[in-house]
């Protein structure tokens, strides 16, 4: 309205609506190259998204631990205050009760679980809790068997169901397996990834167990049982049983010594031999203290205990005990480094799209571990896989230059951040420089593979093929900004497919002429139309014949004949595209090929020049196409050879 109410007429209107629209392209101009340079913070911040995924599983699982220790510490603190005289009386009645139940219940085991009696017959062990689960693989995540858990007090059984003839399970018979002691396993969440769903793995170190339940409810339930029975069952054994009748002073301290479990008089024992030196607080704690930071996947921290014990121990001299500590210690490392090796083992259940960083953590760790050679090999197999996977997630429909194009750049992407990474990683261990130069010779020849497979192997035209190869070549060169020179193993690899391809596209190019030239009837060619014409000139001068003009006439004719254009077409495409895929040992066979390819045209218009020369006219347009060839076409050929 404001405009319209200063303007005279539609002119005014039309001209603001003009420059708003300007405007508006202006803007999405803008926008669009704003989205193009700031592309590469997106793939970043989606790689650290990712990372920080696997970060937040992580603190979900030692959330959940905390709030159980919570739950066990309040529970324990709720149970000291009731000390009512009333409470106990009935407490008693209820542990009389459920004494009764439980003995009743592990009665009935007897007649359920085949090869368990000696293990019933404890007389302090009651159960639990039991259920039905199955057993899953640890690498593969398939389902192994169907198994029956029986938790008890101090301990884990394993039970199979009990098969027929026929290979069908009997409801109710179990048959017995293993059994765990409780103090021995310890118990981790497993997220839910893929085909695995409301699973959880139990640790008897140095081996896993995986054991999936039908619905996140039994998960939980089976989770708080098992943590809550462990912790009872070590609070329990730690707290000393006084006799019932102490006949004499020494009485007490007699039983309580045999209420005491032979692990604990042989720890008491250790301890009475073991210099003053290793009775340090932490020193004692640190083989619990690894298993739960390992368990609990706190890496760095059961790291920085191993390299101070180690420092430590290194101080101490002429110490026969020492030598129990350092077991424990090699133990726990030895657990610690294979745990680490399967982080950066590709597995179904881990993801390859974050990129090299995701993997920095476990190889990191390995190095201060001195672990350096196996960091290597696992982080460049690692790599491996991550190329692997990226390069099946293309797709080969549409051309294949498109396709060549993101084979390169996926490819030489992935080994320029591993190359960075590497760089990273290992930058103060020269030593490893020379297996990560192994590994990207093994890679290229690899992507050669697939690459020649692509190109080399579906008769594409050699245009393309040039294009293909020139791609390759570039991304290749990027990689010299980092150090990494592959250029001469990449043209190496090449070499061979390259002069294949030249070589077939030259003897297509003198069969075509020989043929064409059979038929040639030496008459002008006649386009037809001017616009077809000046189509012909304009893709003549694009090929880089600047006069090509001078030989057209009358609108719609030219002075070559159609097997000059067919011939001319056809070595033009074939030079450029050889100087495409220059190589130095290519510089013989691209001129000995045109010169061959040059030489069989060179031939025919001789012997036509002796044939026709009763006939003037046609002698004279034979001399015409000859005088173009000599003059305008081999010339450029030369320049652009050289």
């Amino acid at each position: 309205k404001s405009i319209s109410a200063q303007s005279d007429g539609d002119k005014d209107l039309q001209e603001n609506r003009q420059r708003v629209h300007a405007l508006g392209e202006d803007t999405a101009q803008i926008l669009k190259k704003q989205v193009y340079h700031n592309y590469q913070q997106f793939i970043d911040t989606a790689k650290e998204i990712s990372f920080l995924e696997g970060e937040m599983f992580q603190l979900n699982h030692i959330l959940t631990e905390q709030k159980n220790l919570m739950d066990t510490m309040t529970t324990i603190f709720a149970s000291k205050a009731k000390d009512d005289s009333t409470k106990e009386d009935s407490s008693k009645r209820k542990a009389e009760d459920k004494a009764q139940e439980q003995k009743k219940a592990m009665s009935a085991l007897r007649e359920k679980v085949e090869g368990c009696n000696n293990i019933i017959d404890g007389a302090d062990r009651y159960l639990v809790h039991d259920g039905d689960v199955s057993e899953l693989d640890t690498d593969t995540f398939n389902q192994i068997s169907k198994i029956h858990l029986f938790l008890f007090n101090d301990s884990l059984m394993v039970t199979t169901w009990v098969g027929t003839r026929r290979g069908n399970a009997v409801a109710g018979k179990y048959k017995f397996q293993v059994l765990i002691p409780i103090d021995t396993l310890a118990i981790v969440n497993a997220r839910d990834v893929g085909p695995v769903k409301n699973a959880f793995n139990v640790l008897v170190l140095p081996e896993s167990r995986m054991f999936q339940c039908e619905n996140s409810k039994e998960k939980r339930e089976w989770l708080e049982i098992l943590d809550s029975t462990k912790r009872k069952h070590l609070a329990d054994r730690e707290k000393p049983q006084e006799p019932a009748t102490p006949t004499s002073p020494m009485s007490p301290n007699k039983s309580f010594n045999q209420c005491k479990s032979p692990e604990k008089t042989k720890e008491k024992g250790k301890k009475e031999i073991n210099d003053p030196r290793l009775n340090v607080e932490w020193l004692l704690e640190m083989p619990e203290d690894l298993d739960v930071f390992i368990a609990q996947r706190n890496f760095e921290q059961a790291v920085e205990v191993m390299l101070k014990t180690k420092d430590y121990l290194a101080g101490i001299r002429e110490c026969p005990a020492k030598a129990v500590v350092e077991e424990q210690l090699y133990n726990r490392t030895t657990q610690l480094v294979d745990v680490l090796s399967r982080e950066l083992k590709s597995s179904p259940d881990r993801s390859l799209r974050g990129g090299p960083r995701v993997v920095r953590r476990p190889v990191d760790l390995l190095i201060r571990l001195h672990e350096t050679s196996k960091a290597c090999n696992l982080f460049l197999a690692n790599r491996s896989s991550a190329v692997t996977f990226a390069i099946r997630q293309l797709r080969t429909e549409g051309s294949l230059s498109l396709y060549i194009s993101k084979l390169c750049k996926v490819f030489f992407n992935n080994l320029e951040e591993t190359a960075r990474e590497f760089n990273q990683a290992f930058q103060d261990i020269h030593g490893c420089y020379s297996s990560f130069v192994v590994w990207s010779q093994k890679e290229l020849s690899a992507f050669v593979d697939t690459f020649s497979q692509q190109v080399f192997g579906r008769n594409a035209d050699i245009s393309e093929v040039a294009e293909c190869v020139q791609n390759a070549q570039w991304h290749c060169e990027r990689l010299h900004n980092l150090g990494l020179d592959l250029s001469f193993l990449l043209n190496n690899l090449l070499l061979p497919y390259i002069q294949s391809s030249l070589r077939d596209h030259k003897q297509k190019i003198i069969d075509a002429t020989k043929l064409r030239n059979s038929e040639e009837l030496w008459r002008p060619s006649n386009l037809g139309t001017p616009q077809a014409t000046e189509r012909l000139v304009g893709e003549m001068v694009q090929l880089g014949l600047k006069s090509f003009v001078d030989y057209c006439y009358d609108g719609c004719f030219s002075r070559l004949t159609g097997s000059t254009l067919a011939f001319t077409r056809a070595i033009l495409t074939h030079v450029d595209s050889a100087v495409k895929m220059m190589l130095p040992d290519l510089q013989k066979s691209i001129v000995d090929g045109t010169a061959e390819v040059v030489m069989s045209y060179t031939e025919f218009t001789l012997g036509c020049v002796q044939s026709e020369n009763e006939r003037p006219d046609k002698a004279k347009l034979i001399k015409e196409n000859a005088k173009f060839v000599a003059e305008s076409l081999l010339p450029l050929v030369e320049m652009k050879i050289q």
